[in-house]
């Protein structure tokens, strides 16, 4: 029986509903975008608003979307969704929502708001609950500054950072917050509307973390910004007991920040050749599926 696998285009306010609570694994790569990538993402938001003059009364009139490009998940019937592609995507795109939130008046603000967390019951005790979580290490940072009401108000370029994402997560968000001082009103008052109902998203999503993995390789030919190594480091530390995935991630993080991504990735294409003793011939998952069946995740390591 095939894995089931779904993928659907859909606008940015229904990629950020009940519909879907992302988490980004502990094993997935930090978050990387600079300054450069999220000031692109917007630049793009912005031309798109001019070329086609878009304002507040005629975005209805729009007959083209902004396409954002697709994501990879690992998902099931219910909201919970990993994110195995899109992270920099969701991420980014959180960040600016909630600089945009910060910015406008209050009767957007809210609106906004629920893009950014989805709303629980008093009456039936149940929480609110963001709809991104990042990876456990920057989590409660991007939590208390980016998605919590008005903490993107408390950052400042001397807020203390543990992580390099959460640097580039303090310095997005500036970044966005000094663009908009530039910006005239009422193009800042367009573009939550843009954001929400003219940006879309193809989602692909598949229960199955195999099949997930099997998308990646025939997406991958296409420039999304996952590699090999990414997928093995999903697979190889989630086969350690979660109480030490931390322990064996910072070590996975360490050896690749040393080499950096692109050397890291080669080496483990060398690693494959002496092991295969010949060149790679087949799909990328089978190949290391042979090499990895016999092995757990520490002698991985």
């Amino acid at each position: 029986m095939h894995t089931p696998l779904n993928a659907q285009e859909m606008p940015l306010h229904k990629v950020f509903s009940d519909d879907f609570l992302f988490t980004i694994p502990s094993v997935q790569r930090p978050y990387s975008w600079t300054t450069e990538q999220a000031g692109e993402l917007l630049d793009d938001l912005l031309e798109f608003i001019e070329h086609h003059g878009i304002t507040e009364k005629n975005i209805e009139q729009i007959p083209e979307p902004y396409f954002l490009g697709s994501i990879v998940l690992v998902k099931g019937e219910k909201p919970e969704a990993e994110v195995l592609d899109g992270q920099q995507r969701l991420t980014t795109l959180t960040i600016l929502l909630s600089a945009l939130r910060s910015y406008l008046p209050e009767e957007y603000a809210n609106e906004i708001d629920e893009l950014i967390v989805q709303r629980g019951s008093r009456i039936r005790k149940i929480e609110d609950t963001y709809r991104l979580r990042l990876r456990k290490k920057d989590n409660d940072f991007f939590k208390k500054y980016i998605q919590e009401r008005d903490g993107i108000t408390k950052l400042t370029k001397q807020t203390p950072v543990k992580t390099d994402s959460q640097a580039l997560i303090r310095d997005n968000a500036l970044f966005y917050l000094e663009r908009f001082n530039d910006l005239d009103e009422s193009t800042l008052k367009t573009l939550p509307s843009v954001i929400a109902t003219l940006c879309y998203m193809v989602i692909v999503s598949t229960p199955n973390f195999d099949s997930a993995f099997r998308i990646f390789t025939v997406l991958n030919d296409r420039g999304l910004d996952l590699m090999v190594t990414d997928i093995l480091k999903a697979k190889i530390i989630g086969k350690i007991p979660e109480s030490e995935q931390e322990i064996y991630t910072e070590k996975w993080e360490d050896i690749e920040s040393a080499l950096g991504r692109e050397q890291f990735n080669e080496l483990f294409s060398h690693i494959r050749m002496i092991l295969q003793k010949r060149k790679g011939a087949g799909n990328l998952k089978d190949e290391y599926d042979s090499i990895l069946e016999n092995m757990s995740g520490k002698t991985s390591l």
